[in-house]
């Protein structure tokens, strides 16, 4: 008898073992596979930017309707700020394909474009509107800080550059 209930015993725990492992390997993949169609996704989006960054007019389609259906843009504002993010984005181009300049003048270039868009952006949405999309743009930040700091933990304090030379 007692012979029995260990070879039953023996036998769940082996089977329960084959159980466990299965399904961790299950999970693994699972897990696999989601994270490459993350870095699919992220990969796909990285392609819809050219060479200097610059969106595609695909991407920037994409973006300009997400942003009507969060801010309830009517149709009318859609092609304002359309046309202040296009705008934008032409002078920052042409702000890059500058030469000459030193760095601290093209920030304050830079500043200078960005004020004017949000100037823009102040005339062309509602009050409400607009603090959405500041809402949205500080989230974005805090993302991003997030994922430098992510990186920079991972990276330890005592990474140094330049391959570990000072």
């Amino acid at each position: 008898m007692k012979k029995q209930l260990f070879s039953l015993a023996l036998l769940l725990g082996l089977s329960s073992s084959i159980v466990s492992t299965s399904f961790a390997a299950d999970q693994r993949q699972d897990d696999g596979r989601q994270q490459r169609q993350g870095r699919e996704q992220r990969h796909d989006r990285r392609q819809d930017h050219d060479r200097r960054g610059q969106l595609s007019a695909q991407e920037r389609q994409r973006r300009t309707d997400e942003l009507a259906k969060e801010l309830d843009l009517s149709k009318k504002q859609k092609s304002k700020v359309e046309k202040i993010f296009q705008d934008q984005q032409q002078q920052m181009q042409a702000l890059r394909g500058r030469s000459g300049q030193d760095r601290s003048q093209r920030i304050s270039e830079f500043k200078r474009i960005r004020e004017n868009t949000d100037k823009q952006l102040k005339d062309a949405l509602s009050k409400k509107q607009y603090a959405q999309l500041e809402a949205k743009r500080q989230e974005r930040m805090r993302q991003m800080s997030n994922r430098h700091d992510r990186q920079q933990d991972r990276q330890g304090p005592d990474r140094r550059s330049f391959g570990g030379r000072s």
